[in-house]
Parts: C-alpha cells; structure tokens; sequence
C-alpha cells in the first residue's frame, strides 16, 4: 500500500535528435547544402539499418571560424536526404534550434500540430529517438527560523536591534527570517549581529508543502457543529452504530446536508486516533471542501490543520510532503481525487466517497485501470472500517446491489439511508430549460 512518492509523480516522454537527425536539412541546418566537399575530408562511410530502411552515411570533419575560435566539426555528407513531411520537418527544426535537441512530446504536440504521426516517421527513420524520463525526485525543504531568546534586552543594543527584537517578541519569539526581515524592514546583517550578541537563534528547520486554503492569506472562521434534521440524525445514529466493515449507501437529494453527516461522522474517528478519507471526483470540488472541512477541524497534531488534499495537481513538493504526514499515523483527514484511494493511512477509520456515482472515479489510462470505489471497498473490508457512498443519484449497480442485499436481510454488509428533504435554508442554482 505504501509506495514511494517517486512513483505517484509524472514520468515525461521526451524526444532528442540522433546524430543522424542533426544531420537532415532544414532552414535551420543547411549547412550540407553549401557543399563543403572542397573544404572537407571523408573519413568514414557506413550503411545505417532501421527496420527495412537504409542509406549511406558519409562523415565529414569541416573546419569552421565561429567568433575568431576555429572549430571543428563533424557532419554528415547531405546524402542522408531530406523530409518530406512538412510536420516532420517542423519538429527537426525544433530540435536542432534547441541546444541539447531534446525537447517533451507534449511540447512537441503543443508547438507543432499532428505532431504524433510526425515523430512516428522520424522514429522510424532513426533521425529522433524516444525515452522516458523519470519523475524528478523531490527533497525536503529548509528554510531559516529565527527564534528569540530570553526577554531582557541589555544596553548593548541599537535601536535598530531593539525594534526587531520586540517585533520578534509581539509575534510570540519565533519568526521564518524572510517574514522577519519584510515586518522588521531590516537586513540580514542585524540578525546576525543580534545572534552574534546571544539574543536570538538562526537556525534551518522543514518547512512543510501542503496544498494551502482557497483563500490564502485569511484565516477561516471555525464552523461549529450544525443541528440535524431528523433524517440526517437517524442516518448519522445508523453510520455511528456501525461496528467493523460495512458498505453504507447515502442516498440523499442534493442539498439535504449530506456533508454535515459526513463531519459529524468522521469527528468520533479522529477522536479515537483513526483518520479518514474522503474521495471526490474532481479537483476542482476539492478547495470548498478541504474549506469546510478546514473550518470544523480547525487543530490537528503539532498544532496543524489535520486535512491534507491528495491530488495529481500537486507539486512534487507538495506531493512528497504529504505522504509523508499520512505515514506518520496521527488522526487526520485526507481528502482527493480516485489516486488518493492508495493513501497510506496506517489507521484509517472511516472511508468516503462522495458523488459515488461519478464516472472520474473509474481509470481507464493509463494502465493499471481501476474504479476507485471497486478498490475503496476491498480496502475498507481490509482495514475493517465503514465505507460511506454519498449520492444524489446513486450509480445502477450500488443501487441493484444495496437492494438485494437489503432484501436478503444482509443488515451487516448493505445498508441505505434516505434524505429526501432539503435544509431548510438550503439554496440550489436555478435551472431553466432553453425553449
């Protein structure tokens, strides 16, 4: 279940020249078209196969001036022909302008359009080569706290000094020295007298990578927690009663306070020192929640935020960062898209999927394939947890699949709640049919 983040980060496919390549004719290398037989020596000739394709390549040292240095060089004779793909010879031009001929496919696909047909031919010409890069692996990052030490200032200060160290001492004696030195308008070279001098300790400490709130720079306003309505009191009791594995479906009209159920159940998980997950669909429904759930769980562990956002539209930074909170194993939330079904919560108490009947949550490429509430199900039986499934419009298979077991007695395996009534002050978007 664990795997290293490297493999979770996004390899890149990449396109460099050959020798052969370097070596085609275009506007930017027309070199060979300017003959340089009579300057020039051949000292090698050979015969290049590639998948049925051959032709003479022919060597050339050309002994060039270029900013009064004289270079040689190490050409190819123009016998190895031209494109005449007008896509292909785009992308050759590209990546001879290119210092290291090396540029992505999808800056390729970006740049020149049918790119993909191009580089199959260039491929099977030999003139370009294709590899895999991988992820670039991330590290942690450090910057330098300054942090105060002791409150009692001597004589030997400047006024200068002494204005940093009560700036220092306001904001509680512990300050990341960028944010020190923009409140304080002063220089690296005061805080280094003020630690030569003993007041104040520089020193570099992780700074940790996490996808911050949608409105950053303001702190949210902590939400308490809501009165239910008698539906949602009686399918949170049902959810609360469960013991172990059990596959609950929440079958509720859109504004019927399905996300109210889905804090006030996971608020009892935390507590006992399990986390949670919740998956959503898309990224884009992941900020208003991760803002929701922010705003009632304000504190976690270390005095942080305990909801972490699990997505593919993290930085690595942020990326390696928060797998490693979720191994830590202290209680915390975890919120994402379908990949974040592989979080590795060491002790996970409770999973959800909201909008369950959502087709994003179903991989189709790259390989492996998988539907995230297939694998949300096998894991929640293995970690022996509840696995909540929220929906408007529950999917046809969970539906047929809850009501058979339903109609078997199975109580332990399927349950299904029903909220068909809207908050009270619950506003849903007007919509107009177009006549």
């Amino acid at each position: 279940m664990t795997l290293p983040p490297g493999l979770l980060g996004r390899s890149q496919r990449r396109i460099r020249l050959t020798v052969a390549g370097a070596a085609v004719s275009t506007k930017t290398n027309s070199v060979l078209e300017k003959s340089p037989i009579d300057i020039s020596l051949p000292i090698l000739s050979f015969t290049n196969v590639r998948k049925s394709h051959s032709f003479p390549i022919h060597f050339y040292l050309l002994h060039v001036i270029e900013n009064k240095v004289l270079l040689t060089l190490l050409i190819f004779q123009q016998s190895v022909g031209k494109i005449s793909n007008k896509t292909a010879n785009q992308i050759l031009q590209l990546l001879q302008e290119q210092i290291d001929g090396d540029y992505s496919f999808v800056y390729l696909q970006r740049q020149v359009p049918s790119a993909h047909k191009a580089v199959q031919e260039l491929l099977r010409r030999g003139f370009v080569e294709s590899y895999l890069e991988p992820p670039q692996l991330a590290k942690p990052k450090y910057e330098k706290a300054v942090t105060l030490v002791g409150n009692v200032f001597d004589r030997d200060l400047t006024s200068r000094q002494r204005e940093v160290l009560e700036v220092l001492r306001r904001r509680g004696g512990e300050l990341w020295k960028n944010e020190l030195l923009r409140i304080s308008n002063t220089s690296s070279t005061t805080l280094k007298n003020l630690e030569q001098k003993g007041y104040v300790v520089i020193q570099e400490r992780e700074v940790l990578r996490t996808e911050s709130s949608s409105t950053p720079g303001e702190m949210l306003e902590k939400e308490q927690s809501k009165i239910l309505t008698s539906d949602q009191a009686k399918a949170l009791d049902e959810i609360a009663r469960l013991d172990g594995y059990a596959k609950v479906l929440l079958h509720g009209v859109t504004g019927s306070g399905k996300t109210e159920i889905y804090l006030q159940a996971i608020a009892p998980v935390l507590a006992q020192g399990k986390s949670a997950l919740v998956l959503v669909p898309e990224i884009g429904l992941t900020p208003q929640l991760t803002d929701r759930f922010r705003a009632r769980f304000s504190v976690g562990f270390n005095g942080t935020s305990p909801v972490l956002v699990y997505h593919s539209a993290l930085s690595p930074g942020e990326r390696f960062d928060t797998w490693r909170l979720m191994l830590a194993g202290e209680p915390q939330i975890v919120i994402g898209t379908r990949s974040a079904v592989f979080a590795p919560l060491p002790n996970l108490g409770i999973i959800i999927l909201d909008e369950e009947h959502d087709s994003s949550f179903k991989q189709d490429t790259p390989a492996p394939t998988y539907h995230a509430r297939t694998v949300a199900e096998w894991r929640a039986e293995l970690e022996n947890c509840p696995l909540i499934l929220g929906s408007a419009t529950p999917s046809l298979e969970t539906w047929v699949e809850v009501r058979d077991k339903g109609d078997k007695g199975d109580k332990g395996e399927r349950l299904i709640t029903m909220l068909n009534a809207l908050l009270p002050n619950a506003l849903l978007p007007n919509a107009q049919s177009k006549k």
